[in-house]
């Protein structure tokens, strides 16, 4: 209960002020990844020099107000440290409340451990399981043999857990936006209980220093009026969870029609941040521009936090100078942070 306090109260302050540190930081475990998608090139990025599970332990020790921890990759599973990854942050975060996992769902014997892991702490787990089209399409997409079967397998063994947040993450694209009727109808067939409320949308996006995917023509041609239909399946579910996705869905329109989402303030740099494999700070996913690395500053982030470059950068994107971006990894932040802003919304 403690900890929902806090997180709650962070979520409000940060509607009104830049926290003195971030409640909620996206940490890239690694870039090794065992798939090789046609919208990301993760895996051809630097796994060398990675943080150690030391490093990692320093690092949180030194978050006072983290709530939230989104661990992702390349896929996290294969660091061969990860169940020691997951403990270290738990041990020395305790605050925290939320632990999101992303995974491509391909090795269900490794994320099963992580999960469980995390529900004996009593810490929420949200985890993510990629799939981006029916048996076939999500072979050519993701790069890999008998990827659906396995994102399915996993999911399906989430799902028996007792508790926590599990659902299928398709990240809608002009390369996948015609089979998404038949994703469905497999879905349906293939997933115990299947519901909307178990696959969450999101819309294709660049970033030169995460996805490492700049270039790549992930958006164009798509038909809005299909999209609006699909994204809009994400409300199903609680009144909060209708609440977040209403607005999520809403800024995607306005991000696509105008390559900004200016009613809603960013939560980068003022509540939260992004932790690369190596250690370097970013403000988000997206924009590219580092901010320095943890290990030149004694793996304290309130040193960087509190630098006038990381203020300088801060003003920036408070004046929508930045990719502005509207991914979901950010995007839910934002609306939590600036209620205001997402209320108006259109």
């Amino acid at each position: 209960m403690k900890k929902s306090i806090n997180l709650f109260k962070n979520i409000i302050f940060s509607n009104f002020r830049r926290l003195s540190s971030p409640y909620k930081v996206t940490f890239a475990l690694t870039y090794k990844c065992n798939l090789r998608c046609k919208i990301c090139n993760i895996w051809k990025s630097q796994s060398l020099g990675e943080v150690t599970v030391l490093e990692i332990e320093k690092i949180f020790k030194k978050i006072p107000e983290l709530n939230w921890v989104d661990l992702t990759g390349g896929e996290v599973t294969l660091r061969e440290n990860s169940l020691d990854v997951v403990k270290v942050i738990i041990r020395n975060s305790e605050k925290l409340s939320i632990f999101h996992i992303s995974s491509n769902g391909q090795l269900s014997d490794k994320l099963i451990p992580l999960v469980e892991v995390i529900l004996k702490t009593g810490v929420i787990p949200v985890v993510n399981i990629s799939i981006d089209g029916p048996k076939g399409i999500n072979d050519e997409l993701r790069g890999g043999t008998d990827t659906y079967v396995k994102s399915i397998e996993t999911f399906n063994s989430l799902k028996k857990l007792r508790k926590g947040h599990y659902h299928l993450s398709c990240t809608i694209s002009n390369y996948n936006i015609n089979y998404i009727d038949e994703l469905l109808a497999d879905l349906s067939r293939d997933v115990s209980r299947f519901s909307y409320s178990d696959i969450h949308f999101n819309v294709f996006h660049n970033s030169p220093h995460y996805y490492n995917n700049e270039g790549i023509d992930g958006l164009s041609g798509l038909d809005l009026g299909i999209l609006k239909t699909y994204l809009g399946l994400r409300k199903k579910g609680s009144l909060f969870k209708k609440i977040i996705e209403d607005k999520y869905v809403k800024g995607v329109f306005v991000y696509l029609k105008t390559g900004k989402v200016r009613a809603v303030k960013c939560q980068a740099l003022n509540s939260s941040c992004f932790i690369n494999p190596q250690g370097m700070v970013y403000p988000c996913l997206i924009y590219n521009q580092t901010m320095g690395n943890l290990r030149d500053q004694d793996y304290d982030i309130s040193r960087l936090w509190n630098s006038p470059d990381v203020f300088m950068v801060h003003g920036k994107i408070k004046e929508k100078a930045c990719p502005d971006c509207w991914g979901a990894c950010e995007a839910f932040s934002s609306i939590l942070g600036d209620i205001n802003g997402s209320l108006k919304m259109a």
